[in-house]
């Protein structure tokens, strides 16, 4: 279970980095490269006595997770806005809601 959870860390790490430098090829590799590490790290089992060891990596996992989810909403909201400027460009309605950070 300590080597999935490793493993799956290690493949969040690559999401993250993925995100930051935009390229899609990547980040579309990151993410199914971090799924198998999901279904690997679901199928095991923590050994006893590396209970704290487990804690503290999900306790990482969780921060690299939430990390991913803002760089995925922020590409989210700047795509939005490169949509509603080239509708504004071309003269029609945007189609949704632009947010900004």
């Amino acid at each position: 279970m300590l080597m999935q959870m490793d493993e799956m860390q290690a493949r969040l790490d690559a999401l993250v980095e993925a995100l930051d430098g935009q390229d899609p090829g990547t980040i579309i590799a990151a993410s199914e490269a971090l799924a198998t590490a999901v279904i690997l790290f679901r199928n095991s089992t923590i050994p006893a006595g590396a209970e704290q060891r487990a804690r503290l990596l999900i306790t990482r996992t969780l921060g690299q997770l939430e990390a991913a989810a803002i760089r995925v909403n922020i590409l989210k909201n700047w795509t939005r806005q490169r949509i509603d400027r080239n509708h504004a460009i071309r003269g029609m309605a945007a189609q949704g809601a632009t947010l900004t950070y």
